[in-house]
């Protein structure tokens, strides 16, 4: 194996360098702690196209919006807004374009429950990529597909996680009219070994195997989702699992053990972003637009996402709102998290012990370190003020 030129601190696992090698000579491996890298062959031929495509990421020559349009908005499809994750805007967008032979590249859970990037031509097949899934999906030849969509005149909706996005116009090397891409405002991404030692112990406990794992599930309202997971078994079965006992979730937004080592100093942060629209939840948004069925955050981040919004508005509740909203219920917007020094140390222990062993072990000393953080950051501040 050849040696890297990008950190395992600083690459995101975007895949872009593997689908842009003439000779196939990049795999994406994973590493101990279960986050895929690449891996440079004997057959590579040094043309260095892997590292300037990774070096263009996040550099592309937009006329994007430094201040997005906003929005607060709701498919008026009461089935779609339950069934997606906070208002059901990616649905509306995705349908309009395979309603026009146009295709819509996203992530969809495998049989073996982890998570890939796919490209879907049909209305029946949305429901595969709808919903977020907390863990990094594999690229798995994306770019590639959707440039070759792109080059038999299709209208491709691309929607990924920043990085992914900045990867997708990285890897194209030029801008295309039929592309449209959607990101979301993103807090980091899930290692799918930690995800898999979860849901393998919820598995031997239930005995039965998990054929569907719903995230924020909304039966119950949608601002208590993200404490809820559903997951459907084999047998016919589901539990749910909620609040602390939601280990997987729980541990993911208050520890952020699991959480991709790039993720803690995310260059994809910010305005102008690389995606025509981004999505998220409109977490505090006032009392008279949320009935806790879900609302979302629209930006939108150029003309071409202006125009797909136009498409879509008349299935939308929608509502036009200060950009500034954003940030109090989405400090990642703008903000990395912060990712423990045990974090490596906590996935390396799943080889060994439980996940619920370990999230309890390494929870705790997580938490103590953030407390003895925030009581120096306190004495530091006072120190300043004498």
């Amino acid at each position: 194996m050849k040696q890297l030129w990008i950190s395992t601190q600083e690459c995101t696992g975007c895949g872009a360098c593997a689908d842009v090698c003439p000779k196939n000579a990049i795999r994406m491996d994973e590493d101990n702690c279960g986050f895929i890298y690449p891996r440079i062959t004997n057959d590579c031929v040094e043309c260095n196209l892997c590292e300037r495509t990774c070096l263009q990421r996040g550099k592309r020559e937009a006329s994007n919006f430094l201040i997005p349009k906003t929005y607060a908005a709701w498919t008026q499809n009461s089935e779609i807004r339950f069934c997606s994750t906070s208002g059901g805007i990616f649905s509306e967008l995705a349908s309009t374009v395979l309603q026009k032979d146009g295709e819509v590249a996203g992530a969809q859970y495998r049989k073996d429950n982890l998570v890939e990037h796919t490209i879907i031509n049909s209305l029946k097949d949305l429901y595969r990529i709808r919903q977020s899934k907390y863990i990094q999906s594999e690229p798995n030849g994306i770019y590639k597909a959707v440039k070759q969509s792109l080059g038999d005149d299709k209208t491709v909706l691309f929607c990924g996680a920043p990085c992914q996005v900045a990867a997708l116009y990285a890897y194209l090397g030029k801008e295309y009219d039929r592309l449209i891409t959607v990101d979301f405002i993103c807090r980091g991404m899930n290692s799918p070994k930690a995800y898999s030692s979860w849901l393998g112990e919820i598995e031997k406990s239930e005995q039965s195997k998990a054929v569907r794992v719903w995230f924020k599930y909304k039966e119950g309202g949608w601002k208590s989702s993200p404490k809820r997971t559903k997951i459907d078994f084999e047998d016919g079965h589901s539990v749910i699992k909620y609040g602390k006992d939601n280990l997987f979730m729980h541990g993911y937004l208050t520890s952020n053990l699991y959480i991709r080592p790039s993720c803690g100093n995310c260059v994809f942060k910010g305005v102008p972003r690389q995606s025509d629209i981004t999505l998220a939840d409109f977490w505090g948004i006032e009392k008279n637009l949320d009935d806790d069925k879900g609302t979302s955050v629209v930006l939108i981040n150029s003309e071409t996402g202006a125009r797909i919004f136009d498409e879509v508005k008349n299935n939308l509740v929608f509502h036009e709102r200060c950009f500034e909203e954003v940030f109090k219920g989405n400090v990642c917007f703008t903000e990395s998290v912060k990712i423990p020094e045990k974090s490596r140390e906590f996935l390396c222990e799943l080889d060994k012990i439980p996940f619920s062993v370990a999230i309890k072990r390494y929870s705790s000393t997580s938490f103590s370190l953030r407390l003895r953080n925030r009581i120096k950051r306190i004495i530091l501040g006072n120190n300043k003020d004498k």
